[in-house]
């Protein structure tokens, strides 16, 4: 496996020390790693459908698409645990679709969540895609995923939020700083009807 270097480096809230660098084609083992350390819940909220019964060759097969990295850019977050040195404890990425728009989706494995771990992650792929010359951010968040409206309200970028039914689309103008309240959170502008309070 290429050795890369760190380009990022951050505490979680309880002072866990992570390194971040560039996602690679040669990552495939990484991402299942992170993928096997989430929950049927996590995953759903993820990937948008139930993942219980997937078979390894079709995990296998995603990993390595999404390692694979076309049209696209990636970070893996990695720590030292107490059962695994240097272990893969999340990822980001942006797919770029064209006109300065690109999707991007980010990934915690379940026992390193609420810890600051996944704003970090959203706050550096949207730096990775504006340098990149992305301007808008999309995904795709299921209505009911509070811990990513969580992490969404302490960008620093206006977002706006457009609900469909069980989901909600997003747009985050990369063009634009957003300031942060004092609680460090802003407010998210709905588009259409607005959902429950989060």
């Amino acid at each position: 496996m290429t050795q890369r270097i760190y380009i990022y480096h951050f505490e979680a809230r309880d002072g866990l020390s992570v390194h971040v660098r560039r996602m690679g084609h040669d990552d495939t083992t990484h991402l299942i790693d992170i993928f096997d350390h989430m929950g049927a819940d996590s995953r759903y909220n993820r990937f948008h459908q139930p993942t219980a019964h997937l078979d390894r060759e079709f995990v296998q097969r995603e990993a390595q698409h999404i390692a694979d990295l076309h049209n696209a850019g990636g970070l893996l977050a990695f720590a030292n645990l107490p059962e695994q040195k240097n272990a893969p404890i999340g990822g980001a990425r942006y797919v770029l679709l064209g006109g300065g728009r690109a999707e991007t989706a980010v990934s915690i494995r379940d026992d390193m969540q609420r810890k600051g771990i996944g704003t970090h992650l959203l706050q550096l792929i949207a730096k990775e895609a504006k340098l990149a010359g992305v301007t808008t951010l999309i995904a795709t968040i299921q209505n009911e995923n509070r811990a990513i409206w969580r992490t969404l309200k302490h960008l620093n970028h206006p977002l706006k939020r457009i609900q469909d039914g069980t989901i909600s689309e997003i747009e985050i103008d990369l063009t634009r700083y957003q300031p942060l309240d004092s609680k460090r959170t802003q407010k998210i502008e709905f588009i259409g009807s607005q959902p429950n309070a989060i």
